[in-house]
């Protein structure tokens, strides 16, 4: 099969032809459908200390197809759709008690997406509601992390919502914080170009990121925010939310910053604010955001914007490391290059 392998450095991604893999006993075979450019990808393929081990395959929001059916396997039919959580976890452990899926040192790493076919443990598949589509299915993994995040934030139904940038993980915190009940949810980014999706999502007003003044935010909200969802990932953006965020407000460090962040701790103490750097999502979280998008009817594909053959997944990464204007990305290995 055809699988991108990140090699570090100067070597980059290569699109290799490995050995198909098989679906061994208590596993499925799956066809990739559609895999998800993350801006981890972006980020852990640039040549710094948090970069993929070389030698790896990797894409870790993906779903497909079951092909195969391993031995030992019951209540699954060749042809069913999935998600497929990119972790398994031993269970076991104090990580695995308190819901850490992504946390736990045990279990699979199964972040192998940016291929033709992955075998993973049945316990990481996820069924697909008739209702989505598999392109629907490859946006569970990260609109799963915008519940998780707000879950520990504890948003209370009537809390008012700030979410800093428009990105795919911005579009996850705009639903679900308006699912779960925000009175309100301003959107700040540096360009309007996501107005619409954000919109559509559930914010009710877009503001300029460059306006320094506080009242343009707290204006559009009705009031300083309860909870400022960070989602931008550059340095000083956690201290925009410091500013902006209200006394006893919670801030989601999301944009998982790879550069060194100031923060001044006196501006959260005379907050007494929380700031709290969520990953990942639990077991329960995956399969909830999956049938809440069944229940509410809701298709995520439609933040899409571009969908590429496998071949073009060094290309495409590039040009979002450059700052390509393109909003969630997709990878089809079944398209010909």
């Amino acid at each position: 099969m055809r699988a991108a392998v990140y090699h570090g450095g100067e070597r980059g991604i290569a699109i290799e032809h490995l050995a198909d893999p098989y679906a061994q006993p208590g596993e499925l075979l799956i066809e990739v459908g559609f895999c998800g450019v993350c801006g981890s990808d972006v980020a852990m393929t640039s040549g710094s200390a948090f970069d993929y081990p070389a030698g790896r395959c990797f894409g870790h929001e993906y779903a497909g197809t079951v092909v195969e059916i391993g031995a030992g396997v019951s209540g699954w039919r060749l042809g069913e759709r999935v998600a497929c959580r990119p972790k398994t976890a031993c269970g076991a452990c104090d990580l695995c008690r308190e819901g850490h899926l992504l946390l736990c040192p045990g279990g699979a790493h199964l972040s192998k997406g940016f291929a033709q076919f992955v075998a993973v443990p049945v316990e990481a598949a996820v069924r697909l509601p008739q209702s989505l589509s598999l392109a629907d299915g490859a946006l569970i993994e990260p609109m799963a992390c915008g519940l998780r995040a707000f879950r520990a934030a504890a948003l209370r139904p009537g809390d008012r919502v700030l979410v800093l940038g428009a990105g795919a993980l911005a579009l996850s915190a705009i639903w679900w914080a308006r699912r779960l009940g925000a009175a309100k949810v301003v959107v700040a980014a540096r360009s309007d170009h996501r107005r619409d999706i954000c919109h559509d999502f559930g914010a009710d007003a877009f503001v300029s990121l460059s306006d320094d003044d506080p009242d343009v935010i707290a204006a559009s909200l009705g009031g300083a925010p309860h909870v400022v969802a960070e989602c931008v990932g550059k340095p000083g953006m956690i201290a925009k939310a410091v500013e902006q965020v209200r006394p006893g407000g919670t801030i989601l460090s999301l944009g998982m910053c790879m550069a060194p962040e100031p923060i001044l701790p006196i501006g959260l103490t005379f907050k007494e604010a929380r700031l709290i750097f969520p990953l990942g999502y639990s077991e329960a979280e995956f399969e909830e955001t999956a049938r809440a998008f069944d229940q509410a009817g809701f298709r995520p594909e439609q933040m899409v914007s571009d969908v590429f053959p496998l071949e073009a997944v060094g290309e495409v990464i590039a040009r979002l490391r450059a700052g390509a204007a393109l909003r969630k990305v997709h990878i089809d290995p079944r398209i010909a290059a």
